[in-house]
């Protein structure tokens, strides 16, 4: 069974004051929510933008740095190629001693 009952005049004024304030305090929380979301909005632009430019100084900073790696190996090759120089150092000083030695002999004569 279903029971119907009449509201009075001021009971449907309450329930509409009610409603009214809901509404409203729906409506500023939602005023509310929407500024929150445009400084969020804002913000994540700018940490983009600023992430643009951090990638890009970080790839110049990893090509101008991407030789590191390298130097040990260069290094190494370094290393070889003067052992095997010293030879030829040893040498090229054998030939100015005896150029020199030759020089001083000429010059007696």
């Amino acid at each position: 069974m279903i029971l119907q009952t009449e509201l009075t005049a001021a009971e449907e004024s309450t329930i509409q004051v009610i409603w009214w304030i809901g509404i409203v305090v729906a409506l500023v929380m939602t005023a509310i929510d929407v500024a929150l979301l445009i400084r969020v909005i804002r913000a994540a632009r700018k940490i983009d933008a600023l992430a643009a430019r951090t990638l890009t100084a970080a790839g110049g900073i990893a090509a101008n740095t991407a030789a590191i790696s390298n130097l040990a190996a260069t290094n190494q090759v370094a290393a070889a190629l003067l052992k095997n120089a010293m030879p030829i150092v040893r040498a090229a000083e054998a030939i100015e001693g005896k150029l020199a030695a030759v020089s001083a002999f000429l010059r007696r004569r």
